[in-house]
């Protein structure tokens, strides 16, 4: 089975890059969202990023931010709950990448997250193509 992929994030980014990669790459089952409103305790997002998580044996988070509250939600989880791999800087061609790659080690699948989240951002002016 594969690893499932979770959106982490402020606000409707997630669901804006998980959109946005389902329109290149066609629905993508094991991709889920969970969002972050000003409403929400710590406590309450853990409790639903815990809910998607189910019974996978280990889940790739990928967040928007490194250090915020959805970073440090998942972070929190992460210490009791080994099965969750957290990689932040959340950003399409990361995810695209991420679901192309159907491994079932988390932790190869974050250093795809990794090296594909470094590659894409990409400074025009200094880019030899």
């Amino acid at each position: 089975m594969t690893v499932p992929i979770i959106l982490a994030g402020h606000g409707r980014l997630p669901s804006g890059v998980g959109e946005a990669a389902e329109m290149i790459l066609g629905p993508q089952a094991r991709l889920k969202v969970c969002e972050l409103s000003p409403r929400d305790s710590p406590e309450e997002f853990g409790a639903r990023l815990l809910a998607l998580a189910h019974d996978a044996e280990s889940v790739l988070v990928l967040a928007d931010l490194h250090g915020g509250s959805p970073f440090n939600a998942v972070r929190t989880l992460a210490a009791t709950h080994p099965r969750f791999q957290l990689v932040s800087g959340l950003n399409l061609p990361m995810l695209l990448e991420v679901l192309l790659h159907t491994t079932d080690d988390v932790t190869e699948l974050a250093g795809v997250a990794r090296a594909a989240g470094r590659n894409g951002v990409v400074d025009v002016l200094e880019s030899t193509w």
